[in-house]
């Protein structure tokens, strides 16, 4: 009898321990884990008289370069596969000439990649298109302040000085807010927002990036700011020109370091992604600063958990107050199967402004919600392991006794 229940009260405080122990998520660390693996397709048309030798090579060098990437690469039979899905975007573009690339991303977008290009080696244009997709100065620069920054904001000057001027201002004031603010956060970011300039002259050089982004090259002529954080995230909406402001730059950059159980909904959280490489350093760089597997599968199903709970508590708010506050009005899939829903915003979007004072608000209950928690569970530790021992005090007598008698 004593042996089962020294067994329990060991169960018992395993459990306990673990509770008080575990990762304690917020939302930025929910950016970092991938839900969909291969959220951007790229389409490969061919059709019964494409040579084997076009497609071999799209195979060979779709592979290398979509490895580890969130991008996939499938070769379409246009004789052969009349009923696939990909021919919409086929038919779309009224593709005349063979072979032929479409780039499609998570929110349906489309593009037509220079895969073929006359007088040019197929192997030559195919392997810059497919690495271009994944690739470029800029996404370089973000991959790099990712994991150990606050996030990353992407300022992309237009074509007037006076407002890139106060977008700079707009952008560096925000940023020295957050900073300041880091320390009160529930749980500790190494480093504040990383801010990175693309002028007028290298859009260009960034046409993929300014694509994924929902931002058209050609059409730049106001400033953009774009807020990205995890493994290459979006959040919130794109501010453009006279949107740009600090009211609405603290709104989306105070909500990365909160925690993901504070009720937040999921859509300001699972933004559309970049298309990049995430490469095995920078994974084991996540596991070293954020102190967790970001594609461990127990760490996606607790976190789709969590987010499940905090999405269905929006929306019974949401409901009672019969207003979505700009949201999509259509938040029915959820992250149980690890999907993920595109996020879009209005142009006369608002942001809902978030005092300093709020901000300290959100974060003061969290914490004192979890030192609450901590709290009960310490005390529920500490009796434990005060039974365990004097229970396994009084076993050792007992059996101490046995053994004198006999």
């Amino acid at each position: 009898m004593n042996i089962r229940m020294t067994l329990i009260i060991l169960i018992l405080f395993s459990m306990c321990f673990s509770e008080v122990f575990g990762c304690i998520y917020n939302v930025r660390d929910v950016g970092f884990v991938e839900f969909l693996s291969a959220p951007y397709h790229l389409y490969f048309y061919i059709h019964n008289d494409t040579p084997e030798e076009f497609t071999y090579t799209f195979k060979q060098i779709s592979y290398t370069a979509f490895m580890d990437s969130n991008v996939k690469g499938e070769i379409i039979n246009v004789d052969q596969k009349k009923d696939h899905p990909a021919m919409e975007y086929f038919l779309l573009w009224e593709i005349q000439s063979f072979p032929a690339a479409i780039l499609v991303s998570p929110k349906g977008q489309s593009l037509v990649l220079p895969i073929s290009v006359p007088k040019k080696p197929f192997k030559e244009t195919a392997r810059s298109s497919l690495y271009s997709i994944i690739f470029s100065s800029k996404r370089e620069d973000i991959l790099n302040h990712l994991v150990r920054s606050y996030c990353v904001i992407l300022l992309i000057e237009g074509k007037d000085a006076d407002e890139n001027k106060r977008a700079h201002e707009v952008v560096a004031a925000s940023t020295r807010k957050i900073a300041k603010m880091m320390s009160q956060l529930p749980k500790r970011i190494e480093k504040p927002p990383y801010i990175i300039i693309m002028p007028q002259e290298s859009l260009s050089q960034e046409k993929m990036l300014l694509w994924s982004l929902g931002i058209d090259e050609n059409e730049a002529k106001e400033a953009n700011v774009a807020i990205i954080y995890g493994r290459g995230r979006r959040l919130g909406p794109i501010l453009r020109g006279a949107y740009i402001t600090g009211s609405r730059m603290f709104s989306i950059l105070s909500r990365i370091g909160l925690s993901c159980e504070c009720g937040l909904d999921r859509r300001w959280i699972m933004g559309s992604r970049i298309p990049l490489r995430w490469e095995r350093k920078i994974q084991r760089d996540v596991v070293k600063f954020l102190g967790f597997d970001a594609e461990s599968p127990m760490v996606k199903m607790e976190m789709s958990s969590i987010m499940s709970i905090g999405r269905s508590s929006v929306q019974m708010e949401e409901g009672n107050k019969n207003s979505s506050r700009g949201m999509l009005s259509n938040p029915d899939t959820g992250l149980d199967s690890y999907s993920e829903e595109a996020l879009e915003f209005e142009n006369n979007w608002v942001a809902q402004r978030v005092s300093p004072a709020q901000f300290r608000g959100l974060v003061s209950q969290t914490s004192n919600s979890s030192e609450s928690n901590l709290n009960l569970k310490m005390i529920l530790i500490i009796a434990s392991i005060m039974i365990l021992l004097i229970l396994a005090g009084g076993t050792f007598i007992l059996l101490r006794a046995r053994e004198k008698k006999s």
